[in-house]
């Protein structure tokens, strides 16, 4: 099977997250991407983070399906380098901080020089313009000035996700925004420069919270597990655990009432719409912890799913093994990675009725710097040798 990507080949210049992620979806579509890293040390995450046998182990959860390249970008003769490979290149991708690489030499103004049609994301805190461009930014600051930390956990304890979320939403949007590059010069042979601020992708996730503060002047605040205009909404616990229970119509109410063998709940006038339930919040909730207290999270589940009441358990990492729905679609595969062996992944999301999808391992650091600089710069062993030699690569 041919694969969606394949014959576009990506440069890319990135650490942590965002960056890495972005290039790393491309590869999982096919494309050929090159991850370009300091000699020696590497990225960010060769160094930081937990370690199994001494090596980290968030790298190769965002790098796999790439080649690797070393370069160092702070010697004025790595231009030259790039300049050589940017001839071979479709796309960059980059998420240094805003006007690094101009300053180097190696923005997208100097690379399309060598390349006109070339396609350059760029991935940053705030963007490359305006006041806030050159602050240091990370996906915790920026759920914290976002706006999302205010509304997530409890009333009056502002909270970050505990995943990394606007990392990961900033390189889909450059993703999203790179393949619209790559139609638009399919059908103009136009190049493009793409800015990516890590901010305005937070602020494209606050569902209709900014038209409620603006136009009907509430301020919206964290609620926990809890929902605005809907009753009971919440976690509840369980003998063994956690359960999610989430009745956000009346019909999901009376369901509910079913489920706990609690029908007499039904004749009670103010439970039997949202509003009323929802200015009684916590007797309801006590109704429902009470009843989910006495209970298994598994017996909780079976009555809840019983009566097509939406819930779920509560689930914690170490249990996505057991999902049988996960392993029903191979959603958590595996590569062998030297020095750690059997390394699962989440697998690339989307699946293709004909196309198929890249499951190569992360690669080592400068793995591919021989093969890339003699495929496509041409260079000799004798000239990469002497970039060696000069620490170059």
């Amino acid at each position: 099977m041919s694969k969606a990507l394949e014959g576009i080949r990506v440069l890319e210049f990135t650490h942590v997250v965002a960056g890495p992620f972005a290039g790393m979806l491309l590869g999982d579509m096919g494309a050929e991407v090159i991850k370009v890293e300091k000699p020696v040390t590497g990225e960010f995450y060769r160094i930081y983070g937990p370690r199994i046998n001494g090596i980290p182990m968030a790298y190769p959860t965002y790098n796999r399906n790439k080649k690797d390249l070393t370069l160092n970008v702070q010697d004025p003769k790595a231009k030259e380098v790039l300049y050589d490979l940017i001839k071979n290149v479709d796309v960059v991708i980059e998420n240094y901080k805003p006007g690094l690489l101009k300053k180097m030499g190696m923005g997208y103004e100097a690379l399309k020089q060598y390349n006109p049609k070339l396609i350059m994301a760029s991935i940053s805190g705030y963007g490359q313009t305006g006041p806030d461009a050159n602050k240091k930014a990370y996906d915790m600051t920026i759920t914290a000035i976002s706006g999302i930390m205010s509304i997530t956990g409890e009333p009056g304890q502002p909270t970050r996700p505990g995943s990394s979320i606007i990392d990961y939403l900033s390189g889909m949007y450059a993703d999203l925004a790179i393949l619209a590059a790559l139609h638009h010069r399919d059908q103009t042979g136009e190049g493009q420069y793409i800015d990516v601020s890590m901010l305005q992708a937070a602020i494209s996730i606050l569902d209709a919270k900014i038209q409620v503060s603006r136009l009907m002047g509430q301020k919206v605040r964290g609620r926990g597990n809890r929902m605005p205009s809907s009753c009971p909404v919440n976690t509840f616990p369980t003998k063994n655990g956690f359960v999610q229970i989430s009745c956000t119509t009346n019909q999901n109410f009376f369901d509910l009432a079913k489920a706990m063998n609690r029908e007499d709940l039904l004749d009670i006038p103010e439970y039997q719409k949202d509003t009323g339930r929802k200015a009684r919040e916590e007797e309801v909730e006590a109704i429902v912890r009470e009843w989910t207290e006495s209970i298994t999270t598994e017996e909780a589940v079976e009555a809840l799913e019983k009566h097509a009441v939406p819930s779920a358990p509560i689930c914690m990492i170490e249990d996505l093994d057991k999902n049988e729905q996960l392993r029903a679609r191979n959603a958590i595969r595996s590569f062998d990675y030297p020095g750690i062996g059997e390394y699962p992944y989440a697998a690339f999301v989307p699946q293709f009725s004909t196309l198929e999808v890249s499951e190569e391992r992360a690669p080592l650091l400068g793995e591919h710097t021989d093969e890339i600089l003699s495929r496509l710069a041409g260079y000799t062993p004798e000239q990469i040798q002497k970039l060696k030699d000069d620490q170059v690569i």
